[in-house]
């Protein structure tokens, strides 16, 4: 991923979702079924069965734009998809819908639609506008929503059985402790205050499911504070946020009528699972306490962003000396130093632009290239997709000239840290080249 650009490029969805735009030209050869789908059958098979909504369909999918395969399943494990309604009409659900078990179809649907109306942009990508995206599509087997929901109440069963398997153990051990609401306290270390309503609390945390598997930890990763009251994780964490001394540490188990339920969440946690937690309460503040603390680390914080500032400009002055450079900085401190000069017309505010690049240290050490990626970078001068040091830098460029850059960290990266290669407030040096204007 392209360190510079600060929003992430969308990439086309395996299931897309169109509406009618040129239909004339784009759904050529195409029949429109009753559902809005645009399709063409290669091949028909015997079975009468057709999907529902709720069923789960199983298929083999490829993805074609123009004559480029984008995506297939060949070589793989079928797509298995439980059909819902989708916001638009069009979709690979639709194509599904239309057809029997054993079917091969081509479906047809409007990139247009799908930058428009899926990804919600402004502007089409020029080599996408007003062309079709196609789903090469084989229904192989449909799983009637009525079957899903027997297997579904059957893993349900199964599940909550061995939760009460799991559960009434721990609770009839009378070494633990059962609180009214159902956790059940193994361990409990500390003697020291816990905290009430408004308080802050730091702490540290391992959660893992009856089985061991860790889901959640911040020991060694990221301490936690927050204030307590505040909703985290579940109801029954947030509970025992209260039972913990500061200083101390809890184990317990938190039944799933207290967290996730019936429901577990997405893939991570199953229905019916207890949560096997460890807390070690770090630091328990009143709000009064708390603020003060806030206060004297962001004036450590400032104080420590001053210091690397004037560490930096040091730096730029000794780079600057050592090289023997005679150029004078522009208004925003940027050094521009030519290297090749372009041909026609320099770029200018609103212009995309394709560049290359080379990131460095002063030192010299690369961070990153876009020579590496085999492609230049386009961004539209302004749009806020570059580092300000190269938007300013492209805007004294023709196309195929070459610059490099001597770039305060103001014009680049900022408190960004990349660790020993670029600290935080780093000068960045930078090899720009000009492909070309569009």
């Amino acid at each position: 991923m392209n360190r510079l650009f600060k929003a992430i490029a969308a990439f086309l969805l395996l299931f897309v979702v169109a509406s009618c735009n040129n239909e004339s030209s784009i759904y050529d050869g195409f029949k429109k079924m009753e559902n809005g789908a645009y399709m063409k059958f290669y091949s028909k098979g015997n079975s009468e069965v057709m999907p529902r909504l709720k069923d789960e369909a199983t298929f083999e999918m490829a993805q074609y734009f123009n004559d480029s395969l984008l995506f297939t399943t060949a070589g793989d494990e079928p797509m298995r998809l439980i059909l819902t309604e989708a916001d638009f009409t069009g979709d690979v659900v639709d194509g599904l819908l239309m057809m029997h078990v054993g079917d091969s179809a081509r479906l047809a649907v409007s990139a247009d639609s799908v930058f428009t109306i899926m990804f919600q942009m402004e502007e089409i990508p020029e080599e996408y506008a007003g062309k079709p995206i196609y789903y090469d599509l084989k229904l192989l087997s449909v799983k009637p929503f009525e079957t899903l929901e027997a297997e579904r109440n059957k893993l349900l069963d199964s599940l909550k059985r061995e939760e009460e398997a799991f559960l009434t153990p721990l609770r009839d051990d009378p070494n633990n402790k059962v609180t009214e609401s159902g956790i059940i306290v193994l361990e409990k270390t500390g003697k020291c205050k816990v905290a009430t309503l408004g308080d802050y609390v730091n702490f540290d945390f391992t959660m893992c499911n009856p089985k061991g598997d860790t889901i959640m930890n911040s020991f060694g990763v990221e301490t936690v504070e927050m204030q307590y009251g505040e909703e985290f994780i579940c109801e029954g964490f947030n509970e025992a946020l209260g039972m913990v001394p500061e200083g101390g540490t809890m184990r317990f188990v938190i039944p799933s009528t207290m967290a996730f339920d019936s429901t577990g969440y997405e893939a991570y946690i199953l229905p019916y699972t207890p949560l096997v937690v460890v807390l070690t309460m770090n630091d328990v503040m009143d709000k009064a306490t708390y603020e003060k603390q806030q206060e004297a680390k962001a004036a450590e914080k400032e104080a420590e962003k001053q210091r690397l500032m004037a560490l930096e400009n040091k730096v730029i002055v000794d780079y600057i000396k050592a090289n023997g450079i005679a150029e004078t900085p522009t208004e925003s401190g940027l050094y521009i130093l030519p290297q090749v000069a372009g041909e026609g017309n320099v770029a200018q505010w609103g212009d995309e632009v394709a560049v290359h690049y080379v990131l460095k240290n002063l030192k010299g050490e690369q961070i990153e290239s876009s020579y590496d990626y085999e492609r230049p970078m386009y961004f539209k001068i302004g749009g806020g997709e570059m580092i300000p040091a190269i938007e300013e830098a492209v805007m004294t460029m023709a196309p195929g000239a070459k610059v490099t850059l001597i770039t305060p960290s103001n014009l680049a990266f900022g408190e960004f840290d990349w660790g020993e290669i670029l600290p935080p407030y780093s000068p960045l040096l930078i090899e720009l080249e000009l492909v070309e204007i569009k």
